[in-house]
């Protein structure tokens, strides 16, 4: 059961209440939060400015209730002040996460992320919370809310938009499929936290190398891809090397522990017989099992 502290609604409700003194605050904003990581994806949740504090935690008297045995029972606050929302630890055992940082007691602000155990959640302050909702709703069709890079469902939208322009003119293109070697150990050896920790870390890194027209996505659980337009196999099997290297020494640390992490790599390429993009990542997977045939750390076609 949540608190009459937070007006819980829905995800199909498309209307947000709006009443004097009960979700606007004296500047005319609304604050919401939406769940764009968890068991309740794309539920909002409304914030009362009038409150003292509204709880977050694992206890059934939590305001917002999450159902998480690494949420604490009562793991962190958010509070309207006079200078603004802010949001304060309450002693949790695993730490709450502000935008990827560790905080005690922080101010947040429009688009933060907000992290309870498994759960991530995004703030929203702003006058139109109408139009600002709806297109959160839209970036969780489409975005992975941990890593924050594009779904395999975005995926398949690119893929058969490219697939249709490389028949049509005749051009090359590649895929890139890599997964972490051992990403179940790691879970087993430093917690599924710090499993969550390597791949935001990875994908991080790795989206700042990525262009404009190409496309990388978290594809399934450690699993990620990297669509390549006029890509050949040679050029794609070099970057997709530079991408394993690049892992290979990336400095990964989590709870003062030093996790080493690589990856094996397969690249498809496109064939102009194929008619579904189903065909190519079929290819890319195949090769990414030749890699880990070959045992870790590999790039295999």
């Amino acid at each position: 059961m949540v608190s009459s502290k937070v007006l819980r609604m829905s995800k199909t409700d498309a209307s947000i209440a709006t009443e004097p003194g009960l979700s606007r605050d004296d500047t005319g904003h609304t604050a919401l939060l939406v769940t764009i990581r968890g068991p309740k994806l794309g539920q909002k949740q409304v914030l009362d400015p009038e409150t003292k504090g509204i709880r977050l935690g694992r206890d059934e008297g939590a305001d917002i209730p999450l159902n998480d045995d690494s949420v604490s029972r009562f793991h962190c606050e958010i509070i309207r002040e006079q200078s603004g929302w802010f949001i304060t630890d309450l002693g949790s055992t695993n730490g709450t996460y502000l935008s990827n940082q560790v905080v005690d007691r922080a101010p947040i602000e429009n688009g933060d992320l907000i992290k309870v155990g498994a759960t991530i959640f995004k703030f929203l302050y702003t006058q139109d919370i109408e139009s600002a909702f709806h297109e959160e709703i839209y970036r969780i069709a489409i975005i992975d809310g941990l890593t924050q890079i594009y779904n395999s469902r975005y995926l398949d939208e690119f893929l058969d938009r490219e697939i249709s322009r490389c028949r049509r003119h005749g051009r090359p293109m590649s895929l890139i499929m890599f997964d972490i070697d051992g990403f179940k150990e790691i879970n087993e050896q430093f917690g599924q936290l710090s499993g969550d920790h390597v791949l935001k870390f990875v994908a991080g890194k790795l989206n700042r190398r990525i262009r404009r027209e190409e496309l990388f996505v978290r594809y399934k659980a450690d699993e990620f891809v990297v669509a390549l337009p006029e890509t050949d196999l040679d050029d794609a099997l070099k970057f997709a090397d530079i991408i394993r290297e690049s892992v290979e020494i990336m400095p990964i640390a989590f709870d003062g522990w030093k996790i080493p992490v690589s990856i094996s790599v397969g690249v498809g390429r496109f064939d102009h017989k194929m008619t579904k993009s189903s065909e190519l990542v079929e290819n890319a997977t195949d090769a990414l099992n030749r890699a880990k045939d070959k045992g870790r750390n590999q790039v295999s076609s």
